[in-house]
This record gives C-alpha cells, structure tokens and sequence, in this order.
C-alpha cells in the first residue's frame, strides 16, 4: 500500500503541547492559593477511606502500603490570597470594553462581601483574573485582606443560541454587522481598536464570526427586497417595469499583466422604475475567487473552482468573463419565482441584459417580450464623445485661433449640445403629458429650429425651440451654463458641419429615439448605487469569501437608510441595542433623508449650475494670462529618447 502524503492538520501541534503529562510544569507557575496536590493510596487498608475523600495532603502523608499515584493539581476553592500571589497576577491595562449593566450588577455582587455577614473591613478588591473573549471581557475580583475569591462575572452581553457549547459575545457579532457598511476590513478594524487602547480580538476569531454574520445579513436583505417586491405588486399586479445595471469590482475594464477581465467580482442590480423610491429588487453576483480553492492547489491537490470542493465561494471559472446576459437571466428568474413578469428594462447601450430577461421570460411564458429603454445620460455621454470626435471645419469657432483653443471650444459645444437636448426633451414630456405620439410629431420642428439656433438663425426659436426665445436677452446663447463662460457667441458653420451636427442631435432629438426614451426613466438610481456598493466593497479590494454578504448589506443600507438597515441586521441576531444608540441611528436616518431632500431643490440645483458655469469662466481667463502655468505632464515623454537611440 503506498504512501500518500497529507497535510497536517491545522493547529494539532498546539494541541499535542496543552494535553497533561506527568511532570508538567506550569507556565507561569501554579501559586499555593490556586493548586491543591493530593496523594491517594492505592491497595492499601486504608484505600475505602481515601477514596471516600479522606485522601492525605502530599508532603505529609504517613508511611503506609500499596501504589501511590499523584493526582492532578486541581483548584483550591478554599484558597487564601496572600501578597505573593498578587505579585504573580498579570496587570489590567488599556480600554476593557464592558456592558454597563453587567458592570452595575457585578459592583453590587461585590458589595456583599463587604457589608455583608463576612463584612471586611478596609477591604481593598483587586481584579486577580481576566480572560478576553473577543471584544468581552470576564473578570475574577479578589480581597487583599481575607481569603475571598469572587466568581467569574462575564462584563458582556451574550446572543442566546441553541447550539452547544458558549453563547457568542454580541458585541463581537454587531461589530461585524457595522464593518460590512465600512472599506476596511477586519485587519484594518483591529489596527483601528489598537489605536483606541482596545486590546483586538484575534483575526482568526473575527473571520469565524464575519462568516456567521454574512449568512444572517443576506437573509435580511432576501426577505427585505421579497417584502418590495410584494409591496409592488399590490400598485401594479404583475408586471412591472425596472433598469439594471452592473458594477465591476475592478478599477479598469483590461488588466495589463493578466489576460481577458481586469474584474474578478461582478454584481448586477434591478431597480424598479415604478415609485419615487426606486428600491433595488434584485441582485445577482458572479464570483471568480475562492480562498480554500486557492490553498488547496497550492498544497498539491487537482482542484477545479467553482463547487470543486465544499464551501467553495466561486460561481464561475477563472478564466470565464463576466456576463451581463447570464447577470440578468438570474435577477429574472428570482422575479418569477415571485410571478411577476417585466415588460420595460432600462439599461445602458452596452448592456446585454434585455436580452437576457427576454430569453428567460421565453420559455416561461412564450409569448411575453420584454421591451429595451435607453438611458438618456448614457445617450447624452455618446453625443459628448461623438461631437468631441468629429472633424468640424477649421473657421468654426471664430476667435480660436491655436489648436488647444479650438479644442476647447468644440468640448464645450459637446457639452452643450448634451444640457440642450435634455432640457428639451424633459420640456416636450411635460407639456404633452408623456404623450409619445404628441412628442414624435413635435420632434421634427424643433429639430429643424435647433439646429438652426446653432446656425445663428433664431427664426424658429419662438414657436419650436422650447428652450429659446431668439429676443436676444434670454436667448440659449445667454442662458446656456457651456457655451457662454467659454466665450462662445456664433458658430460659422458649413454645410458639412451642419450635417455632422445634426448627426449628433438625432441622437437624442429623432423619432426612433423618441420610441427608446417614452418612459423617461434612467439608470441613475444604479449609478448612485454603485457608487454606494464601493463604501462596502472597495474596487481595489478583493474579498473572496465576504463579498456577497457585503453587497447584501450594501443594499439594505440603500434601500433602507443606515440606522434601519443596521437596527435590522442586529435584530435579526438576536443582540440589543441601548435607547441612546436607537436615537442616534435615528437621527443618522432623518439627516440622510434631509440631504436627499435639500439637493434635489431647484435652487441647489442652479447653485450647482452656476458654480460650474463660474469655474469655466475663471478657466478660460486664466488660460489667456501670459503667466499661466502650464501642464508639465505628458505620458512616456521620457521614454521615447531612448526608443528613437536605439533605432
């Protein structure tokens, strides 16, 4: 039979060095006041009495017959406490986390000691024991001037559980439902507790509890999103109308050492599109790394994630890219496990994951389609880079003169052109009522009068432009936040730049795109939320076997504000929180909703406008000065020298 080689287990060196073995020697060593060693006498006439608890005190036993076998050294309970004995104790320093309710109770216990029966006078109590248990503490207090010993009084709270063994600390478990709204992690928590003068758990000790915490706050937010989405079909039974998006945890698209995704982590979020709030509904993630996985290769054995091995936190290959289509395909099969069917998604131009809804839907129900929405941000972006790219005619933008200024200009004409079709879109929604077939026909005026605004010709501005009026004191050339900071008052345009830009303005201003834009929703509630998503989960952080937990309560925290959600996660554990920290997290919720509130004020809004207009202004001052600075920066301009010598 040959020889297969296996891994020591972790930790049996450590255990093999705490079993008893005669002659053990203690470190640090056993006092006279905590070890008691008896000698019982075996096979002599006196055995029934030694057995019987009448056993002789080593050191003093009488001469006698048979087998002598030295027991283990046990506890003293009669003990004395003397000063040699202090001497020994290890001193209590640093900032002890204790529950104050504990700690009253304990206070009261020891006061016993002194008032009552045993009174002691001029008892002096000192903590002669301590053993650490996580962020808790248990303390054993003793009298320097009697022999009492108080028992072991836990100073923390304890989460009731019915599995065996002890009932976990609560304040290591809520410490984990806070670190999964927080960027750092539990290395970087104890490095925050040491700087506290907290002594920090052990790492080990905080990922065990990291992971039971994960399952629970995954478990809320399920029930919490199935809850919304229940809420949501009792307005619209059924079918409903949602934008998703998906977040890469990587901070570029292509990596420059490893081949395909730069990403390792994906995560996919659905958001309703039918109540202001906009609550996420569904979330789906794709997961490449997996930790176990990883260390078991590295010791030998042929393993293949994902589910190549139990717990195995990869769902997908390595080297398999991440797929927006398969993303979508999960969200729309939790939706119909809830019956309820999507008829409008609204997504980016790059998104697959109509199409995957549509598959889903496809062979549950054949004869259902699922209709694309564009973003009109993401529409506005592609007019910005198309209009940044095209070759316009070198006289039209009169007064540039270099080709840095001529540059600019064309940047803000881009940016203009986005702000204007926005504006008039969101003007033609109102006056007709979301009335598609009312925009459709009102669409060719005003985009034969934009386009002739542009021109210099504000014939048709009155009646169609809808944005402005031509009388030449609140025209669009005065009231555009772009293109009157930068100093740009006419375009001289030729036929060719009017047919490139009239290109880029059927991009927004056309009928076809009229059909994709009917229900003016948009992806900013998901672009917010990713944004969200990275206080949980940086995108310069991996973290293989915690990520789910922590888009799970990156979630909850969107969908319910952070008092809330965090007041739901530690109730669902089974912890308690004092009425001080309710009010606080209240107070957090009220003042989240308040910032919410206050910048979506018109005011703020043109407060907001009118700084940036500001600062292109001062921008373009500053670029006419003759002592401007100028960029030094130029991307490998020190490395071509070299590339030209050795040719």
């Amino acid at each position: 039979m040959g020889y297969v080689h296996c891994p020591k287990q972790k930790g049996i060196q450590a255990r093999r060095r705490t079993r008893f073995r005669a002659g053990h020697q203690y470190f640090p060593p056993r006092t006279p006041f905590e070890t008691e060693t008896q000698t019982v006498v075996i096979g002599s006439s006196s055995n029934t009495e030694d057995l019987s608890g009448e056993a002789t005190a080593a050191g003093t036993a009488g001469p006698s017959t048979g087998l002598q076998m030295t027991m283990r050294p046990r506890q003293n309970k009669h003990h004395t406490l003397t000063q040699q004995s202090h001497k020994t104790c290890k001193k209590v320093s640093g900032m002890n986390l204790v529950d104050s309710q504990k700690m009253e109770a304990m206070f009261n216990e020891l006061l016993l000691h002194v008032k009552g029966d045993n009174h002691c006078k001029d008892a002096t109590m000192r903590i002669v024991k301590t053993e650490k248990w996580g962020l808790g503490w248990k303390y054993v207090w003793g009298c320097e001037r009697c022999k009492f010993k108080s028992r072991k009084f836990k100073l923390y709270q304890e989460i009731q559980t019915a599995k065996p063994g002890p009932n976990p600390a609560a304040i290591n478990m809520t410490l984990q439902t806070g670190l999964s709204d927080m960027p750092i992690g539990n290395s970087k928590a104890r490095v925050l507790l040491t700087s506290l003068n907290v002594v920090p758990p052990a790492l080990a000790a905080m990922q065990k509890a990291s992971n039971k915490v994960g399952k629970t706050i995954i478990e809320v937010n399920s029930a919490d999103m199935k809850e919304k989405r229940k809420n949501l079909q009792c307005n619209s039974p059924g079918v409903i109308n949602i934008a998703m998006d998906t977040r890469y945890n990587s901070t570029r698209t292509i990596s420059y050492s490893k081949p395909g995704q730069s990403s390792s982590q994906a995560v996919a979020l659905a958001c309703e599109t039918m109540t202001e709030n906009q609550y996420i509904i569904g979330t789906a993630i794709q997961n490449k790394l997996c930790s176990t996985g990883q260390y078991l290769k590295s010791r030998g054995y042929d393993i293949d994630c994902p589910e190549g091995h139990v717990d195995c936190t990869a769902n997908i290959p390595y080297v398999a890219p991440h797929s927006e289509y398969e993303l979508a395909r999960c969200i729309a099969e939790e939706l119909a496990s809830d019956d309820i069917l999507v008829e409008y998604v609204t997504t980016d131009g790059d998104s697959s994951a109509a199409r995957g809804i549509q598959d889903t839907y496809k062979t549950l129900f054949p004869e259902w389609t699922v209709i694309r929405q564009a973003d009109p941000n993401h529409l506005g972006v592609s007019q910005v880079r198309k209009c940044n790219k095209a070759n316009f005619s070198p006289q039209m933008f009169p007064g540039c003169t270099t080709r840095a200024e001529k540059k600019a200009a064309q940047k803000f004409l881009s940016l203009d052109v986005k702000h204007r079709c926005s504006l008039v879109y969101q003007k033609l929604y109102e006056e007709s009522g979301g009335n598609i077939l009312t925009i459709k026909s009102r669409l060719p005026k005003v985009m034969e009068a934009t386009l002739k605004c542009y021109n210099s010709d504000c014939s048709m501005c009155r009646r169609h432009s809808l944005v402005c009026d031509g009388s030449g004191h609140s025209d669009w050339w005065t009231r555009s936040a772009a293109l009157g900071p930068a100093g740009i008052s006419n375009l001289q345009m030729e036929e060719s730049d009017l047919i490139l830009l009239k290109e880029i303005l059927m991009m927004r201003l056309s009928e076809s795109a009229a059909d994709t834009l009917k229900l003016n929703t948009s992806t900013q509630k998901l672009e917010a939320s990713n944004r969200g998503l990275s206080v949980s989960v940086p995108k310069n952080v991996n973290l293989p076997r915690n990520f789910e937990q922590r888009i799970a309560s990156a979630v909850l925290r969107i969908n319910n504000a952070q008092g809330t959600a965090l007041q739901m996660k530690i109730n669902k554990l089974g912890a308690s929180l004092s009425p001080d920290v309710r009010i606080v997290l209240n107070s957090l919720d009220h003042r989240t909703r308040y910032l919410k509130a206050y910048k979506k004020q018109f005011k703020v809004k043109k407060r907001r406008t009118d700084r940036l207009g500001n600062l292109r202004y001062e921008h373009k001052m500053y670029m006419r000065r003759r002592d401007r600075l100028t960029a030094d920066y130029e991307k490998g301009k020190l490395d071509h020298p070299y590339a030209s010598q050795s040719q």
